[in-house]
């Protein structure tokens, strides 16, 4: 196939109705130059076409296709661009920060045009192959490996945006298989166990409560001070929260009466320094983790957000103000918290018994 006709995404013949109309298409692959697939919308007949065709594969063999630009490398783009995208824009900075340092590690200084979407699969497959320390297997999961891919994506079109580019490489890149999200909520036995172990623990006790209380993430819990609070207005403020502006989150009389205890307790912000030398040991004891567990069987901190948003959802709060609490930008990221347990979906069921007796009576 050289030049044809494509009408809503299809090859069409001439007998197509539409074929007068539909725009004009190249598609040649040249083995050891790569591809040319492009629609013409200037050409009118098959000849224009196939002088753009000619004229597109010379453009290929002077290695200048799809190249605007051949001094802009890979890492003086993102120190020049994507880092002030990433400011401008409010992304998640602590992340964009680790992700932009492994592509570097495998793109360097590479002239932007010169990476191929084969260059793109060789760094997904060096993350997927790459080994830790301690195990033998990838340290990176397929969904951080996509984060990491996405991000690289997501710099070649703001080249392609510049002018720099004419195609994002990463376009011909699939992403990986990821697994089901695991179940992140606690049985009541399992809650019970945790509970005990907490109480022998006030610091931890107390970062618990306003975990299950409070829609923050464990930084910004451990960064909390007397300045942001206000028991008046029954709020905090928050300013660390994945780069996004400064917020107001409510609280509830739980999370309030805890922090007054412990501001009379001079425990604020928290005098927490081995967080994880503590939690992680708490939970082997509630025999809810194990002790080589991996990182998809063991329970995290960060699942005590779950524990709080399906706490709001039994008690039959609006999802969107779940989202709001959250501050989530799509309510997609909310579901994905807001998990339901064996009890709450027999209790739902069981409301049927109602309607049925009702119905029989009638």
């Amino acid at each position: 196939m050289a030049v044809y006709k494509r009408y809503k995404g299809k090859k069409i013949s001439s007998k197509h109705p539409a074929y007068v109309t539909a725009r004009w298409w190249v598609y040649k692959r040249v083995k050891g130059y790569g591809t040319i697939h492009q629609g013409i919308p200037e050409a009118r007949t098959r000849e224009e076409a196939e002088l753009a065709e000619r004229q597109l594969l010379k453009q290929l063999f002077d290695k200048s296709y799809g190249i605007t630009d051949t001094t802009t490398t890979f890492e003086s783009f993102v120190e020049s661009t994507y880092r002030k995208y990433v400011e401008q824009n409010n992304v998640n900075k602590v992340a964009k920060n680790q992700y932009i340092r492994v592509l570097l590690g495998h793109f360097g200084n590479r002239p932007l045009h010169t990476i191929t979407p084969q260059d793109c699969r060789d760094c997904q497959f060096k993350l997927q192959t790459k080994s830790n320390k301690r195990k033998k297997k990838s340290s990176l999961s397929p969904s951080s490996i996509n984060r990491i891919m996405s991000t690289a994506s997501k710099i070649f079109s703001l080249a392609c945006e510049e002018g720099i580019l004419d195609r994002n490489p990463m376009q011909y890149v699939k992403a990986l298989p990821e697994p089901p999200p695991r179940k992140r909520l606690l049985t009541a036995q399992q809650k019970e166990n945790l509970w005990r172990e907490l109480e022998k623990d006030q610091l931890m006790i107390r970062l618990v409560i306003l975990a299950v209380n409070l829609p923050l993430r464990r930084g910004q819990l451990l960064a909390l001070d007397e300045s942001v609070i206000d028991f008046e207005q029954e709020q905090i403020g928050v300013i660390r929260s994945k780069g996004r502006p400064p917020r107001l989150v409510p609280m509830n009389k739980t999370a309030a009466s805890t922090l007054r205890a412990m501001i009379a307790d001079g425990q604020l912000p928290f005098p927490l320094k081995d967080f994880r030398k503590r939690w992680h040991p708490l939970l082997i004891r509630a025999g809810i983790n194990k002790a080589g567990g991996t990182r998809e069987e063991n329970y995290h901190f960060h699942d005590l957000r779950t524990y709080f948003a399906s706490e709001l959802i039994r008690r039959n709060t609006n999802p969107l103000v779940v989202q709001n609490l959250f501050a989530h930008s799509d309510m997609s990221i909310t579901n994905i918290y807001a998990e339901t347990d064996s009890d709450m979906m027999l209790e739902a069921v069981k409301r049927l018994d109602d309607v049925q007796a009702t119905a029989t009576i009638q």
